[in-house]
């Protein structure tokens, strides 16, 4: 999938999360943006991706260790992730945000014909039974699609605050 697509999902996935979580304007406007960004990171391991290119030099040594799709897009980084927000005592919502942005990106990519390396260090792609190309007719649709029910969100809880 795209950055533009993982990026709308992650947006969406953190307005959702906003609901559940939101108390105060500070807390759902963390968890949107929380969620946004880490739904980007697993490409981290590839150096043209838009977080890649913000930090060229790690994720080009990532991708020579790793390779694409690999351990930035298993379980054990997730894992990882979690072991370390754990540590510092992350508040529960940015933890679940961060978790799920990063996971929403995975699932995404599972659904492309490469697939991921969920069990990394298992060299076994995962992909879903329905897949897609990224870049192609359902990429734009997925991205559009978040987008249109994101705004709905949106406009639903702008709207009840006047109403």
């Amino acid at each position: 999938m795209t950055g533009k697509t993982h990026l709308a999902c992650g947006i969406f996935i953190g307005s959702s999360l906003s609901i559940y979580y939101g108390e105060d304007i500070f807390t759902t406007f963390t968890i949107i943006s929380l969620c946004g960004v880490s739904s980007l990171v697993p490409d981290i391991c590839h150096f043209k991706s838009n977080l890649g290119k913000k930090i060229f030099p790690i994720s080009f040594i990532i991708r020579l260790i790793f390779g694409h799709r690999t351990f930035t897009h298993s379980i054990l980084f997730l894992f990882l992730i979690y072991l370390g927000l754990n540590s510092i005592s992350a508040p529960e919502p940015y933890l679940v945000s961060i978790l799920l942005g990063m996971l929403s990106h995975i699932v995404l990519d599972m659904l492309t014909p490469r697939g991921v390396k969920l069990f990394y260090p298992i060299n076994k792609s995962v992909k879903l039974p329905i897949v897609f190309k990224t870049g192609g007719v359902v990429d734009l649709s997925l991205s559009t699609a978040f987008t249109v029910i994101t705004i709905v969100i949106w406009w639903k809880d702008i709207y009840s605050m006047f109403i």
